[in-house]
């Protein structure tokens, strides 16, 4: 019986020190895996890129009314501000890595029309008849995204995004001739708008082999908030040669769709705006 029992107590403790060791091997083999995780080389750890955007096709249409007040019909530049834009736009844009599946990217860029016209106009709840007309829309747009790829391998990167799109408008008008019914009056107008949008998105990336590769990119929003209205959508379709291990060739084409409506500095804006045009761009990788 004292046998039976000193066996039990042995076995039990063999069976103990097993389970302990069991645990103490798993330990150490997540140590050694986040360790080794810790450690791995991202490849493409950070990438920025410098180009130009040929415009092939720009259309706004806008109206400014008194803050509160109902927006009327928009005006189109071309036809009734004959505004010209840019033809060639600076681009930035690029991403940092922190490890194969967390990333964030970052884009750039200005877009800049004037105009010189003649003729009637209705401009934050003025009527202007046979005025000599000067007018300017200029459009700056920041955005910042969070990217979590869910399927990576040498091949191909899936990934989603959500983040923050910033359209900032500037606008205004310069007008000489009948203002409201008096005749050879001077009237000024200009306002600002900056809204902040958050976006969901799209990025996915294939590698045709070890220097060339394309990538698409799309974000989507529609929000409407305290009075003020905001929608987008854009899509980036990307060619890119490594030429050497860390700088690269590429040509794009992007497309751009922003509605935004909301109180500026001293009017109610409602634009309405389309951008598409071809890229070229060169990049550094690290």
């Amino acid at each position: 019986m004292a046998k039976l029992k000193i066996e039990n107590l042995v076995f039990g403790c063999y069976n103990e020190q097993n389970k302990k060791g069991r645990y103490m091997q798993k330990i150490v083999l997540l140590l050694l895996v986040f360790v080794a995780i810790l450690q791995a080389e991202v490849q493409d750890k950070f990438k920025i890129s410098f180009g130009l955007m040929h415009v092939i096709n720009y259309e706004t249409e806008m109206q400014i009314a008194p803050k509160d007040a109902p927006i009327g019909a928009r005006l189109n530049t071309k036809d009734h501000l004959n505004m010209k834009n840019d033809t060639n736009v600076f681009r930035l844009s690029g991403y940092y890595r922190f490890n194969s599946e967390d990333s964030i990217d970052f884009s750039y860029f200005s877009v800049n029309s004037h105009g010189v016209t003649s003729g009637d106009v209705t401009w934050d709840g003025n009527e202007i008849a046979s005025a000599s007309l000067h007018s300017y829309f200029n459009m700056d747009i920041y955005k910042i995204n969070y990217n979590y790829s869910f399927y990576h391998n040498d091949k191909v990167e899936l990934a989603l995004a959500v983040g923050l799109h910033v359209t900032s408008v500037d606008l205004g008008i310069d007008a000489y001739g009948v203002v409201n019914g008096h005749p050879g009056e001077y009237y000024n107008s200009a306002t600002k708008l900056t809204l902040p949008l958050p976006v969901i998105g799209f990025k996915g990336e294939y590698r045709i082999n070890k220097e060339l590769f394309v990538e698409y990119k799309t974000d989507y929003l529609y929000l409407e908030f305290d009075g003020y209205k905001g929608a987008l959508l854009t899509s980036t379709f990307n060619l890119e040669y490594r030429f050497i291990e860390d700088f690269g060739v590429g040509v794009g084409y992007n497309v751009n769709k922003i509605r935004v409506e909301g109180n500026g500095d001293n009017a109610r804006v409602d634009v309405l705006n389309t951008l598409s045009g071809v890229v070229l761009f060169f990049s550094y990788i690290y």
